[in-house]
């Protein structure tokens, strides 16, 4: 995971390097390189756009080469996932235009040292996400705004995760202590809180 400053701490490297190492070597160029991308997760329309088999998957689960972690999200190595590898499957289990949010976001974004049981994941009101174990799913509806333009994997921008985390916040000091910590670690500035727009409603589902 990141720190403040953008690069990579000691053990995040080594899960890094863990789960590269792990990606077999007989997927296309191409495809290795979007999972190596991915930590190591594809799903199936990225497979079989990559040149592979839906039959090619199965071999892979049934031989334990691979494994499923969600339903057509898949690790492409053996042996326990990292935490990047299970957001990343996460944010692709919700589909097109999903992302982390909430308490995830917060910490992708280093708001929070908790990683949190639950994967938050908001996605675009329009559409609904498919359900999935460990996961609340979130609707927005200006999702497209909502997402940061550069961070993976796809995550809200950090005032849209401060102010989605005040607005789930269960008491007022709750609410506060999100925007103090974040104006505190320098994440943001009142003026850019200032300017985030709230959606109208938005409404939650944990599945």
């Amino acid at each position: 995971m990141h720190n403040s400053q953008g690069s990579w701490n000691t053990s995040d490297l080594s899960v890094l390097w863990s789960t590269l190492t792990t990606v077999p070597m007989k997927l296309p160029p191409e495809l290795r390189e979007l999972a190596e991308h991915q930590r190591g997760i594809l799903t199936t329309e990225q497979v079989v756009r990559g040149g592979l088999t839906r039959s090619a998957i199965a071999e892979h689960l049934r031989t334990g080469r691979w494994q499923r972690m969600h339903r057509g999200v898949y690790a492409t190595f053996s042996g326990e996932p990292g935490r990047l590898a299970v957001l990343w499957a996460a944010v692709l289990s919700a589909g097109p235009g999903a992302m982390l949010s909430h308490q995830t976001a917060a910490e992708l974004a280093g708001l929070t040292d908790k990683a949190s049981d639950l994967v938050h994941v908001t996605v675009p009101m329009e559409r609904r996400a498919s359900k999935a174990a460990g996961l609340v799913i979130h609707y927005s509806a200006r999702a497209s705004e909502a997402r940061h333009p550069a961070r993976l994997p796809p995550q809200t921008r950090v005032e849209e995760t401060i102010l989605d985390l005040t607005d789930a916040a269960r008491t007022v000091d709750d609410a506060c202590a999100w925007v103090f910590r974040g104006l505190q670690l320098r994440k943001t500035t009142q003026a850019n809180l200032a300017r985030a727009p709230r959606p109208p409603s938005e409404d939650a589902l944990a599945v």
